[in-house]
């Protein structure tokens, strides 16, 4: 059994104050089986479950945030995949919405993607995150990841163990993922379809109640399955609403 990655201390740069009070990780999905797991379980789910007894190496990720949070999910990641083919993934799974940009901290080290342009213009001592990750990870090493230095959103990534895995294309797969959250509506209590960001990062509102002439749409953001639902622009990932 897989524990949750040692604490970090608090950071509310990226938090969402409306789910600050939910602290529990949520239960989760296995995306291979549909089964039911939980964040303390879902490792020894996949190993027992899906994985070969013998095959090519994964790594396990753990990804959650640095403080307590209903939101993780499992990645299975080639070791020859790099630092950006992961960035990629978080991206796509849990945080994009602007371009903004992005960073790993791994043993003190920072590693930036490149720029559009491919110059290696990246600020201070940073290195490049095309680095392959076996080059830079290892079973029981926790790091960090940031995205959008603006508004920012945290991540905190442990290896959990190397496994065993079927060949196949993909260099990450995500394997499983806190269930959706639900919140009853600001005004009327049904269930919560947006945050309302006008004012605070309190107010949800329902599909009826987010109708309301007097409020204006901008600021109207889905209710998302992601630790930067209700920031910048967010307004959901690859898998919300799940497979």
């Amino acid at each position: 059994m897989v524990d949750g990655p040692e604490e970090i201390p608090f950071s509310s740069c990226g938090s969402n104050t409306l789910f600050m009070a939910k602290q529990a990780a949520a239960p989760g999905t296995c995306y291979l089986c549909k089964e039911p797991i939980t964040k303390r379980t879902a490792v020894t789910h996949m190993k027992k479950n899906h994985a070969p007894d013998t095959g090519e190496e994964r790594l396990a990720i753990m990804v959650d945030t640095p403080y307590s949070s209903p939101y993780w999910m499992v990645l299975l990641v080639k070791p020859n995949a790099t630092l950006e083919d992961l960035d990629r993934s978080l991206r796509d799974i849990w945080v994009e919405c602007c371009g903004h940009l992005s960073a790993f901290t791994i043993t003190g080290v920072e590693y930036q993607r490149c720029s559009e342009s491919g110059m290696d213009d990246f600020f201070g001592d940073a290195k490049s995150m095309k680095v392959k990750i076996q080059k830079v990870l290892v079973p029981g090493m926790t790091f960090l990841y940031e995205y959008d230095f603006g508004t920012t959103t945290e991540l905190r990534l442990k290896v959990a163990e190397s496994i065993a895995w079927h060949k196949e294309k993909e260099k990450i797969i995500m394997a499983g993922m806190n269930d959706k959250l639900e919140f009853p509506c600001t005004e009327c209590g049904k269930p919560a379809s947006y945050h309302y960001i006008e004012n605070d990062d309190f107010t949800v509102l329902c599909d009826d109640c987010s109708s309301d002439e007097d409020l204006d749409e901008c600021y109207l953001l889905p209710i998302c399955n992601s630790p930067r639902t209700g920031l910048c622009g967010y307004e959901g990932g690859k898998y919300d609403n799940g497979l």
